[in-house]
């Protein structure tokens, strides 16, 4: 996703995640202790410390892997627009969805889904989706004719027996027309 090199992960570890959304203040441990006195700490103090650098080593690896899993989602994605609106709807969407904290390739899709389902705002290119619908309606004709095809050669004799005669004429044209199909493919009538 395009992510603002200001604020990314490893650039800004204290940013709240992808994008520009929710990047407020949270203390850190070391603004935490007194740089002053440090002998003056007590173990609680240093208890919260500790605590809370845990918490931002795993909140900043989560933001680390949030983002590549964000660029995981665009790379299989090849409709999406990769802009900063899009990003921040996925991202506020799968957010609003998962909660704070690491997002996975999954949350992003369920997000996507979602958004793709429910709403018009996101920015897609029409050319590519196109593109992808008449590609799914060639797998799922491929798919239909498949089934047919397994459908007749699998019928026991005592099955087309009790079929009606125009079931079976069907069936043989269906039969012939792959038996065509098949001999065009070798090149020519078969031989």
């Amino acid at each position: 996703m395009s992510v603002d090199r200001s604020l990314r992960a490893d650039n800004n570890p204290r940013s709240s995640g992808v994008g520009t959304l929710g990047n407020y203040h949270i203390p850190t441990a070391q603004e935490m202790l007194d740089p002053d006195n440090p002998e003056n700490l007590t173990a609680e103090q240093i208890r919260a410390a500790h605590t809370l650098a845990l918490r931002e080593d795993r909140a900043t690896q989560d933001r680390i892997e949030t983002q590549k899993n964000a660029d995981a989602f665009v790379a299989e994605h090849p409709e999406w627009i990769d802009n900063q609106a899009n990003s921040q709807l996925l991202v506020n969407q799968a957010k609003t969805m998962f909660g704070d904290g690491l997002l996975t390739v999954d949350n992003f899709e369920s997000a996507y889904r979602y958004l793709r389902e429910h709403t018009n705002f996101l920015a897609l290119n029409k050319t590519v989706l196109a593109a992808q619908q008449k590609q799914a309606s060639k797998q799922r004709y491929a798919a239909q004719r498949a089934a047919e095809a397994n459908h007749i050669t699998n019928l026991s004799e005592a099955q087309l027996e009790a079929l009606p005669l125009e079931e079976i004429r069907r069936l043989d044209a269906i039969e012939r027309q792959k038996q065509m199909q098949l001999a065009g493919e070798r090149g020519g009538n078969g031989f």
